[in-house]
C-alpha cells in the first residue's frame, strides 16, 4: 500500500485504511493479522515504530516457507526496510520504503528470494 504518489508530490495526510488477513490450512488457523491506520496517517507514518517515514508498505507471505527462504531473502539488498522470519511452515517479510517505486524494486527482489514472481500486472 502507497499513501500518495511521491512522483505526482502527493501525501496523504488524513484517512482510513484496514487490511485483515487469515489464513488457514486444512481448517485450522494459521496466520492472522489485522492492520489499521485511521485519522492523521502521515503523522503515523512519520514513527519509527510504524514505518519510520516510509509512505509505502507491504508484507508477504509464503506458505510453504521456511528459514532457508528467509536467509536468502535477508542476503538482498534493499532500498527500503525489510524484515522476515519464518514459523511452523511459514515465512514472512515485511517491507516500508519512502514510495512505490522503491517498494516495487524490494517486492521483486523478496518475491525473486522466496522463489516467486511479481504478478504481470505489478509489472506495467
Amino acid at each position: 500500500m502507497v499513501f500518495g504518489r511521491s512522483a505526482m508530490d502527493e501525501t496523504v495526510e488524513q484517512g482510513a485504511f484496514s487490511d485483515r488477513w487469515r489464513v488457514r490450512r486444512d481448517g485450522m488457523l494459521m496466520f492472522a493479522e489485522t492492520i489499521r491506520l485511521d485519522g492523521a496517517i502521515a503523522q503515523m507514518l512519520r514513527e519509527p515504530a510504524v514505518a519510520g517515514g516510509g509512505v509505502a508498505i507491504a508484507t508477504v507471505l509464503a506458505a510453504p516457507g521456511d528459514q532457508d527462504m528467509v536467509e536468502r531473502l535477508r542476503a538482498q539488498t534493499f532500498c527500503g526496510e525489510v524484515g522476515a522470519s519464518s514459523w511452523n511452515g511459514l515465512a514472512m517479510a515485511r517491507l516500508c520504503a519512502k514510495d512505490g517505486a522503491s517498494l516495487r524494486r524490494d517486492l521483486a527482489a523478496a518475491f525473486a528470494a522466496m522463489g516467486g514472481t511479481l504478478p504481470r500486472l505489478w509489472l506495467n
